[in-house]
């Protein structure tokens, strides 16, 4: 027997602005229904992962006039944590029966009382909750349940079962509210059995490989961390799971990775149908060891493994089972004792061997890769050994015909590497109008605000698709690595879909609705993410016109069957016409492997002289591999079983002189400016050192995750490229770019066009959209009478060294020496002379630098170029001060502020400061500036009064932006609090540079040439 309770209940909570009563209905949570606190600065976040002071930068000052909007997450309408309670009444027809309280999800403890009587709790954020009521009379009954969705136990706040990043506080009941007699509750359980012996599954890891009912499997995985914008809690109905399980096949995925997160039933039941694999894990993302303390976080984990496996280890798509992600604490010991208990459970339940289990997802162990033991397989991002930096698993040591093999000598288990590529694309802000439910946008209105102020959002469009383009090409490498290295089976990408939380990271190839953003096809996307995938080991996608390639190739095949007597063609194009042509034979492809087929040898000396090949081309490599058994399609051709394609670059020397057609190519302004103001024309292309701090380094790759969570000063995310423009008729491009422009980015800053903006970029960078700044690499104006072309790159170098940098500096100049090169739209000079700035004078002015304060991190890094390295200077109170001796007396009319580029709290950040100046070391310090910076990751200017001559500097800084007393999560033995945090004076700056008439060194080399990305420990740069 059965009682539906679904329908109206009385509701009353306790919030910050008072006691709420009132009616909810239910299945639904009280925050949709109005309940709760509102958004405000001081809303407490569950959530680490981002800056507590977030309204006091500039960069998120945009759309807050009706209302708060949060830049690191799409927020709820309300926001709060503690106990509800949900009263109703209900009747019961007959007299005997023993009878459960069922609700399908719930979060976290629920209390049940009836008739004023408590019965009983349970307390889970990984399975239904079950209440055991008793006898209950016939006739009417009041029932009346406490839901609790506070931090029950010390959860590292980032885990999805119980964090803010994608609206996992939620209160309420969903899905089946229900009363059930006992034996309708037994039934229920009996059935799971019947249908795990309906539907049979066995997984096994042998050696390096993952079998799935004896067959090799190869786990191709989304990240899904239970984000749900329209509703606000988890779907439950089947509907919406088989839309979603439809979408990830067509995108040649098999699998999902549930991050600290266990979806309900219907994800389960969706999967079974659609033969999709599952990877769960338990809610958490804690720490485990051998501490009292993380003994009963270990006795929590258990009880949520038995919840998962009781409520759904019958199902033959739950393949994988994680018990945390990166977990903190000496987990290893405590997380393989969970790998046996939880499988010896397993047993218990009849469901032996339908799964395997890692003792985590995430982190590298603590012994070398061939020595890991106790788990089935191991999941992780970097072994830590071996001779790639982190003995990573992902990223570009693997690409252009590489592997990961190095990281995992001797691993004997199989391998998946955990959240595969991050990379970033520009906001579709179109994606606004979809709010149309539970989460509110308010981070991508804060970001297109940002847009808008700083001119950007004319160009959006183009951003959405140039910067989604160059995600593609870099994900088509990050998995075309993934399948070389034969140690690894499968790979979770993160993400398939926009992440709205930590930052908001827009790492996927559809929108955080699981639709498209107009970049990017299924079908394209399935040529390297299939059961089959053609490998070309491409070593380069550059190459010289007399270079000859060597390009071995070989197919990773994890089909249903092997593949007899495979034929593979292989095509080489340009445009429309085919240059090159063969075919490279096998006697078989066999299944859960990669089989080489053979090489493919081109003479690029013998193409350029057969084609007459004058000018640099965009070429196709395509491979396409038969059907074996004489299979036609429509057209009578043989059917293609697979392909895959590359684009290629071949270069040519054309010998042009440099100073030729009555150019003046120089990198030094002041030659420039003469011949602009004598009428003459002029490629300007400044030497990488003498450009100021908003002209970001560039580069090929993309922000990765995303620049609030992890920052730094390079934030590229592609280019936009007027591929139209006649510049480009000597060096070929398309629209978003191509593998030729990676080594002028890396060699290259984006220009600021503040006071540009009428002029139209030829080849504009994308920035972070939390910068926004408003870039070119090439642009042409009429400056001061004449013509100008500036390019922010370095292009020196032969054509040996650097074919594409070299040829398209040709291209430049043969452009602005011909009659094309007619620019009409007008630019100021001063405009250009303000992003001019000699970063590596201060460090030849500087003879020494004085601290206040004993605790000095990287004191020297204050006057060098390089914006990722940083002082962080700490004392017990306020003031801290910073003394420059300058080698000699320097005329100065200012000082340029360069904060900390890597810090997402923005901790330290100078506020209120003063800056004296001393005239020689028998005279006193005087006054030449005070006041207030903001909080920014920009430089700023202090001006003086006047100029002011003298030979020291001294910086007073009164306070820093975070420097307060505050409350933080912080991490210890007992796990995760929310503890208080009296204030720490602490002031980080990257650069301090004297504003004056000196010249300095100039030069290509500004920075350590060390790779710095964010201080973000989770993300790897």
């Amino acid at each position: 027997m059965h009682i539906d309770l679904s329908g109206k209940w009385n509701i009353s909570l306790e919030a910050e602005e008072g006691a709420q009563t009132g009616q909810i209905q239910l299945p639904g949570i009280l925050q949709a229904a109005g309940y709760g606190d509102p958004i405000t600065r001081q809303t407490p976040w569950v959530s680490s992962l981002h800056d507590t002071f977030w309204y006091q930068q500039e960069e998120y000052r945009y759309a807050q006039e009706e209302g708060v909007n949060v830049p690191f997450l799409s927020q709820p309408p309300r926001h709060f944590l503690g106990e509800a309670v949900y009263e109703r009444d209900f009747q019961i027809p007959v007299d005997g029966q023993e009878w459960y309280f069922y609700i399908e999800v719930a979060r976290w403890r629920s209390r049940v009382w009836i008739d004023g009587v408590c019965r009983g709790e349970d307390c889970t954020l990984c399975g239904p909750h079950h209440v055991r009521l008793g006898v209950l009379s016939c006739g009417k009954h009041t029932i009346r349940v406490a839901m609790d969705n506070s931090m029950i136990y010390p959860y590292r706040p980032d885990a999805h079962g119980v964090s803010d990043a994608l609206g996992g506080t939620w209160n309420g009941m969903v899905g089946e509210i229900a009363l059930m007699t006992e034996k309708e509750y037994r039934e229920r359980e009996a059935a799971k059995s019947t249908y795990a012996a309906a539907h049979p599954r066995t997984v096994e890891a042998s050696g390096n490989q993952i079998l799935i009912d004896g067959k090799p499997f190869y786990f191709r995985a989304t990240h899904f961390g239970g984000d749900y914008p329209l509703t606000g809690h988890p779907e439950t109905g089947m509907a919406w799971w088989r839309k979603l399980m439809g979408t990830i096949q067509a995108w040649g995925l098999n699998g999902i990775r549930f991050h600290s997160y266990c979806p309900p039933e219907a994800a389960f039941a969706a999967a079974d149908e659609a033969g999709v694999c599952l990877l769960v894990e338990c809610g958490m993302w804690n720490r485990f060891g051998d501490s009292s303390q993380e003994m009963e976080m270990y006795e929590v984990l258990m009880a949520e493994t038995r919840r998962i496996l009781d409520s759904f280890g019958h199902h033959p798509s739950f393949v994988f089972f994680s018990p945390s992600n990166e977990p903190g604490g000496a987990w290893y010991k405590a997380l393989r004792r969970w790998v046996r208990e939880a499988r010896e459970y397993d047993e218990t339940l009849g469901y032996g061997g339908r799964r395997l289990y890692t003792a985590q997802s995430g982190w590298f162990y603590d012994v070398p890769p061939a020595g890991i033991q106790g788990t089935d397989f191991i999941y992780f991002h970097r072994s830590g050994y071996g001779p790639y930096l982190g003995g990573t698993i992902r990223n570009p040591l693997g690409w252009r015909g590489g592997n990961y093999s190095p990281s995992l000598e001797g691993v004997k288990k199989p391998v998946i590497c955990h959240e595969l590529g991050q990379i970033c694309a520009y906001p579709d802000y179109g994606v606004i109008r979809k709010f149309k439910g539970y989460l509110q946008p308010g981070n991508y209105r804060v970001f297109q605000e940002n847009a808008r102020a700083n001119g950007i959002l004319p160009y959006a469009e183009d951003f959405v698709r140039c910067s989604g383009e160059n995600q593609l090409r870099l994900y088509k490498e990050e998995l075309e690595a993934n399948c070389r290295t034969p140690q690894i089976q499968g790979f979770e990408l993160l993400d398939l879909h926009d992440y709205l939380g930590q930052g908001t990271a827009l790492v996927g190839i559809l929108d955080s609705f699981w639709e498209s953003k107009g970049y990017g096809s299924p079908e394209a996307f399935r040529e390297f993410c299939g059961d089959t995938v053609l490998l070309a080991r491409c070593s380069s996608y550059i190459w010289r016109s007399t270079d000859r390639a060597v390009i071995p190739v070989e197919v990773c095949h994890y089909g249903k069957e092997a593949v007899k007597e495979p034929i593979v063609v292989w095509t080489l194009r340009c445009g429309d016409a085919l240059w090159r042509t063969g075919e490279l034979r096998a006697e078989e492809i066999p299944c859960g492997c990669n089989t080489e087929i053979g090489d493919i040898i081109i003479d690029f000396r013998e193409i350029t002289r057969e084609a007459g090949l004058t000018e640099s081309r965009e070429l196709e490599l395509m491979l396409e591999l038969l059907d074996s058994q004489d299979t036609y399609d429509t057209s009578g051709q043989r059917a293609v079983m697979s392909r895959n394609r590359w684009s290629m670059y071949v270069f040519l020397d054309c010998g042009q002189d440099a100073q030729s057609g009555g150019v003046l190519y120089t990198r030094d302004w002041a030659e420039a400016r003469r011949t602009l103001e004598a009428g003459g024309r002029v490629v300007f292309s400044p030497y990488l050192s003498d450009l100021g701090y908003e002209c970001p380094a560039l580069s090929a790759r993309s922000v990765d995750w995303n620049g609030q969570m992890g920052p730094s000063w390079r934030r590229t995310m592609g280019i936009v490229v007027r591929e139209g423009h006649p510049v480009f008729r000597h060096f070929p491009t398309g629209r978003s770019g191509g593998w030729q422009w990676e080594d002028i980015l890396e060699q290259a800053r984006g220009f600021w066009m503040e006071g540009l903006e009428q002029v139209e970029p030829i080849v504009q960078p994308i920035d972070d959209w939390n910068r926004n700044l408003l870039q070119s690499l090439l642009f042409e104006a009429k400056v001061l009478g004449g013509s100008l072309l500036l390019v922010s790159a370095n292009l020196e170098g032969s054509f040996e060294e650097r074919p594409g940098a070299y040829c398209l500096k040709q291209a430049i100049l043969r452009y602005a020496s011909s009659e094309d090169f007619a620019p009409s739209v007008e630019a100021r000079a001063q405009s250009i002379e303000a992003k001019l700035f000699p970063m590596l004078r201060m460090g030849e002015l500087t003879e020494k630098i004085l601290y206040s304060c004993s605790q000095v991190r990287n004191g020297g890094s204050l006057v060098t170029a390089d914006p990722n390295s940083s002082v962080r200077a700490e004392a017990e109170g306020f003031p801290i001060e910073i003394t420059i001796l300058l080698c000699r007396p320097i005329a100065m009319r200012g000082i340029l502020y360069v904060p900390e580029q890597r810090d997402r709290g923005h901790e330290g950040f100078v506020r209120d400061y003063a800056i004296e100046i001393r005239h020689g070391e028998e005279a006193g310090w005087e006054s030449a500036a005070q006041g207030t910076l903001q909080n920014t990751c920009r430089s700023q200017k202090i001006a003086f009064d006047r100029v002011r001559t003298g030979d020291a500097i001294r910086l007073k800084v009164f306070s820093a932006y975070g420097c307060v007393d505050k409350y933080v999560w912080r991490e210890s033995a007992e796990g995760w609090h929310r503890v208080f945090k009296p204030l720490e004076a602490v002031v980080q700056i990257a650069g301090l540079h004297v504003l004056c008439e000196e010249d300095g060194p100039h030069g290509d080399i500004y920075a350590s040439g060390k790779a710095r990305g964010s201080r973000t420990k989770e993300i790897d740069f």
